[in-house]
């Protein structure tokens, strides 16, 4: 999959790194019309099925949930999203030494209730470092896995960032910041947070089965707009 190749860091000035009004606009309409989706209500209750083979609160919800530390159940969460983590970088995240610590750290700079509605350029700043934390302990061109472990972690802070959502749906997908910002404009929009609520509530799943935060659901509607279209 292509995106962020592993190469040199280049640091990019922050102000430099933020969506056009273009993308934002792009986004937000795209976003309201999967939500709008006739299919959307269906989707949501089809991926939190326990009898479906879809991630459903097991992304989340599979333990031990250890918030400031990573796990085998993490890297098990991961996997329910389609990543592999091999050997290697399984025992970077998993056994003591400098990948590991270093990820530990990072991680504890994120505070665990961190919402992305609220997130400013310091917490943005955090969220970077643990994302490539996370990509130096996987090794090779692992941004996907780091996205995904990063959700899993923060879930109220980072999206998913799935590249057919980013990058077909959203027009985004170059940039983690960039994305991060438009997500925030999403979850952050009065249409986008009515028709999210809205859609929750039809699909009527049991309470017990989603205690996700409006930002995964965000990301499983959107998702799976594009994945079964």
């Amino acid at each position: 999959m292509s995106g962020e190749p592993v190469t040199m860091i280049v640091v990019t000035p922050t102000r430099a790194r933020r969506p056009s009004s273009a993308q934002l606009d792009r986004a937000r309409s795209a976003t309201l019309a999967a939500l709008e989706d006739p299919a959307a209500v269906e989707n949501l209750r089809l991926f939190y099925d326990r009898d479906s083979n879809y991630a459903g609160r097991s992304f989340l919800a599979v333990g031990p949930v250890e918030y400031d530390s990573i796990t085998a159940a993490d890297l098990y969460a991961t996997s329910l999203l389609g990543i592999a983590v091999g050997p290697r970088a399984g025992r970077q995240l998993l056994q003591g030494g400098t990948h590991r610590n270093d990820v530990l750290k990072a991680l504890r700079m994120v505070p665990v209730e961190t919402d992305l509605a609220d997130a400013d350029d310091a917490v943005f700043d955090a969220a970077e470092n643990l994302h490539l934390q996370l990509k130096n302990a996987l090794g090779g061109n692992k941004w996907v896995a780091a996205s995904k472990l990063c959700a899993r972690k923060r879930p109220r802070l980072f999206p998913v960032r799935d590249s057919l959502v980013t990058r077909n749906l959203l027009g985004v997908g170059q940039d983690r910041r960039v994305d991060w910002l438009v997500y925030q404009h999403l979850i952050t929009d009065g249409d986008v947070q009515r028709r999210l609520k809205e859609v929750t509530q039809e699909s009527a799943i049991r309470e017990s089965d989603l205690h996700d935060p409006p930002l995964r659901i965000l990301d499983v509607v959107l998702w799976m707009h594009v994945k079964t279209a």
